[in-house]
């Protein structure tokens, strides 16, 4: 260990913060125990500490690099069979906020927003049975015909699995045909909170954690790699989130193909679970990042939405372990529509916020982060 590292765990205000100091830059893992006791620090000084010790572990692991894409966030609609109490996206027909893209219209959406400058496509939406393998490969077709090049990330577990009962054939059968249309990756979303008792309550149509990551886990077999997210910062409590970090971090040791994690901070704004303001429990956000990294060990990447959170904000993520701060996000409305931030953000202004924290910005091209 370099003379750095032993002064900054020299450092740490705790006798237990230097152990787990010691052991995270030796390159141990931390038990479901010891990043608990890190997730319930509660002292200023203390929740700077674990910060710092996730930054150094960010910088030993992937250096001074943050990646970002050039996005076109695509949602074919958002009519929804679930009404799930989160979500601020979903519509029923005749709601005035509602929405259906034919696969010509999201041509001319794509079009529209100049594919030259874009390097990926982020396609998710309701599910909607009018949105079927046949309307996917008209889709897919459609943006491989405009540019070979964009890369397509698409469709969480969930509209899967609901692509599959609705044609009845396996999701395996349902991957192969999208994989042979086109598909790159797939997105993160959709994950919630791995615990089945907080996930039916946030929502209880969906499939199980089990589900969830099982179908991730086949994508991987199949050659795809995929992100994941956490949804916190609403009833969720510290142990939930340190099951769903544990939960992902063994479906990589099996795989090793979660390209990056992605915590994401509820949204309140028109959604039942909002209002309901006295269940929440709030957590400290550079918290939840910095201990997400110093659990996920074989996770290569952590993403910050800075949407989510507001520009200023996930700047300073980038000092709690983080090296990725999204994209573009041209178009995107899951978060804006819960009361994220709007902000129109090109490649330029991108790179010009990752410089100035002293990074190193990097345009991904293949749906990499």
């Amino acid at each position: 260990m370099d003379v750095a590292n032993v002064n900054a765990i020299d450092e740490m205000p705790s006798a237990s913060l230097q152990a787990l100091a010691n052991k995270c830059l030796s390159g141990e893992r931390l038990s479901f125990e010891e990043g608990l006791s890190l997730l319930n620090c509660s002292q200023p000084e203390d929740i700077q500490a674990v910060c710092h010790l996730a930054d150094m572990v960010r910088r030993e692991k992937v250096g001074d690099v943050v990646h970002f894409a050039s996005s076109l966030f695509l949602y074919p609609t958002n009519l929804c069979e679930l009404n799930c109490q989160f979500c601020s996206f979903y519509a029923k027909p005749g709601w005035k906020k509602a929405w259906f893209l034919t696969p010509e219209q999201a041509e001319a959406k794509i079009l529209q927003h100049g594919p030259e400058n874009l390097t990926e496509i982020h396609i998710v939406g309701g599910l909607w049975r009018d949105c079927n393998l046949d309307y996917y490969q008209d889709l897919f077709g459609r943006i491989k015909r405009i540019s070979p090049h964009l890369h397509i990330k698409a469709l969480t577990p969930v509209e899967y699995d609901f692509l599959a009962k609705l044609h009845n054939i396996s999701i395996e059968q349902v991957f192969l045909k999208m994989m042979e249309w086109g598909l790159g990756s797939l997105p993160g979303g959709g994950a919630e909170i791995l615990v089945e008792d907080i996930r039916r309550k946030l929502a209880p149509g969906k499939i199980s954690s089990d589900e969830f990551l099982a179908i991730h886990a086949l994508a991987h077999r199949l050659g795809l790699h995929s992100n994941i997210t956490m949804l916190f910062n609403h009833i969720e409590s510290h142990e939930d989130i340190l099951t769903h970090l544990c939960k992902v971090r063994d479906v990589q040791d099996q795989t090793g193909k979660f390209r990056t994690f992605i915590p994401l901070k509820f949204g309140q704004k028109d959604n039942a679970l909002g209002k309901r303001i006295e269940r929440l429990k709030a957590k400290s956000v550079p918290l939840v990042y910095a201990v997400s990294r110093l659990m996920l060990d074989n996770i290569r990447n952590l993403k910050v939405l800075w949407n989510y959170v507001g520009v200023e904000e996930g700047l300073e993520l980038l000092d709690c372990g983080a090296n990725d701060f999204s994209s573009t996000n041209t178009e995107e409305k899951v978060i804006a529509m819960a009361g994220g931030v709007s902000i129109k953000m090109d490649r330029t202004d991108m790179m010009h916020l990752i410089r100035s924290k002293q990074r190193i910005p990097y345009l991904t091209h293949s749906g990499a982060t």
